[in-house]
């Protein structure tokens, strides 16, 4: 079976080693590539991630069937759900592989990791392939992550901001969205301010029964200071879904802090268990 490498921040070794890799906030999978004779290739993407600000990446390898189902392509182009065994003959078969990208859409298990390893920190392009120190072109967080260095002051300048909406009327853009997509960001827009406002007015949302907006609506909870968040957060501790009850598990710590710790660990649940000796450690 063919070895792949997922790089992450090395902090989040131990999670990794004892929970897996899980699908992160917003994101479409597990990215990750296939491990070849080219060690730039298969690790090309470290010095693109750093830029996100950790210090410091890890490879974690694994192994998977070569007929697994993936999405492969380059980053800027449409991708194709194909097999492992195609994607990897297809990058080998490219004359400029640098770019490209495979993305996994399930959970990668702890006992699916071989090893985590140290890995030479200045692997890798930045910005995009082939920039050679050019600066990029566009605003987006893909291509200027929040928080990278001197993120703030590039992003003005390829796109100068529009006036910022106001908390009322980004509420009210909730209310009226269709796009699943659309929903997600607004959510996640609405994580990163404050609101006295009653969450219950957006319990519609849960009808959905889309995990993706019921994880973010968990997150964007610990937005709402109102006493009927703590009502709905433990409402979805009993989801199903592992995002979902762990990002509910988050919200009630930042919304209410230590005194939700003993609440929490009578669930008796890897995954609160799990946001608890991370909030434990923020402390």
């Amino acid at each position: 079976m063919p070895v792949l490498v997922h790089l992450a921040d090395e902090k989040e070794s131990a999670g990794i080693k004892k929970n897996g890799i899980k699908i992160g906030k917003f994101s479409k999978g597990i990215f990750c590539m296939p491990v070849l004779q080219n060690f730039y290739v298969s690790h090309q993407w470290l010095r693109e991630l750093k830029r996100g600000g950790a210090k410091t990446y890890v490879g974690v390898y694994f192994k998977m069937d070569s007929n697994t189902k993936v999405y492969a392509g380059r980053f800027n182009k449409e991708h194709r759900h194909i097999t492992l065994g195609e994607a990897i003959k297809e990058i080998m078969s490219l004359p400029d592989p640098l770019g490209y990208e495979l993305i996994i859409d399930r959970k990668i298990t702890a006992k699916e990791i071989q090893k985590i390893k140290s890995l030479p920190q200045k692997t890798g392009w930045r910005y995009y392939p082939g920039s050679n120190n050019k600066k990029p072109t566009c605003a987006c967080r893909m291509c200027v992550p929040i928080g990278s260095i001197k993120s703030k002051r590039l992003r003005e300048k390829i796109d100068p901001p529009e006036k910022k909406i106001s908390n009322a009327a980004l509420l009210e853009k909730l209310k009226v969205e269709k796009s699943e997509k659309e929903i997600e960001y607004l959510l996640f827009e609405i994580n990163n301010r404050r609101f006295r406002t009653d969450p219950a007015e957006f319990l519609f949302l849960l009808d959905k029964k889309s995990d993706q907006i019921n994880s973010a609506f968990a997150m964007a909870l610990s937005a709402f200071r109102h006493k009927n968040s703590r009502k709905i957060l433990l409402d979805l501790l009993k989801s199903k879904h592992d995002d979902t009850k762990e990002y509910a598990a988050y919200s009630l710590l930042k919304l209410y802090g230590n005194e939700m710790i003993d609440d929490l660990s009578k669930f008796k649940d890897t995954l609160i268990d799990l946001a608890i000796e991370d909030w434990k450690k923020m402390e």
